[in-house]
């Protein structure tokens, strides 16, 4: 047994699923670049990231590299880029001009990082991928930093509101892409 037998998943990873990592990544930075507030970096790595997501499964689908686990790591990288990120941003623009609000907002972000991981977790065991089922979670890497490039930051905690509820909705949406 060599040593590439230890580490057989990179047998498995095919090329969509390094930009699926890209978009994780780019996840990962925009919460870092919130941490350290800074806020502008933070949202245009959560645009990367949306275009990351945007592409990885074209081109799964384009190349006939559409896997198991590929679908699996792209909702795990959607949970970190869209899910957690957003929320990292959102939560350190907001958190300290909300005053009594603050406590009610980040109740509000935490039903948004849930309904999130549900709307992910369902698409996984869908099968009918004709239609979306619920708004997909990827349209917060847009809408978050569009708030926050127009200075509408203090919308964040009704928008997550309202996100949350339309991606744990039954309502059909066709893919337009």
């Amino acid at each position: 047994m060599g040593i590439a037998d230890n580490f057989s998943i990179f047998k498995e990873i095919e090329f969509p699923s390094l930009l699926t990592l890209l978009n994780g990544i780019s996840g990962m930075i925009c919460i870092l670049f919130a941490i350290s507030k800074q806020y502008t970096f933070a949202a245009v790595f959560l645009l990367v990231a949306v275009f990351f997501d945007f592409i990885d499964g074209k081109l799964a689908r384009v190349m006939k590299k559409e896997t198991p686990l590929g679908l699996e790591l792209d909702s795990l990288c959607d949970v970190v880029s869209f899910g957690v990120a957003p929320v990292v941003l959102a939560y350190q623009t907001t958190m300290s001009t909300l005053g009594q609000g603050a406590i009610f907002a980040g109740i509000i972000y935490m039903l948004y990082f849930c309904a999130g991981s549900l709307r992910l977790a369902r698409f996984n065991i869908t099968k009918q991928h004709k239609y979306y089922e619920g708004m997909p979670i990827t349209i917060n890497g847009t809408i978050v930093p569009i708030l926050f490039f127009a200075g509408l930051t203090k919308w964040y905690p009704l928008w997550f509101l309202i996100s949350a509820v339309l991606m744990i909705s039954a309502f059909k949406l066709k893919k337009f892409i």
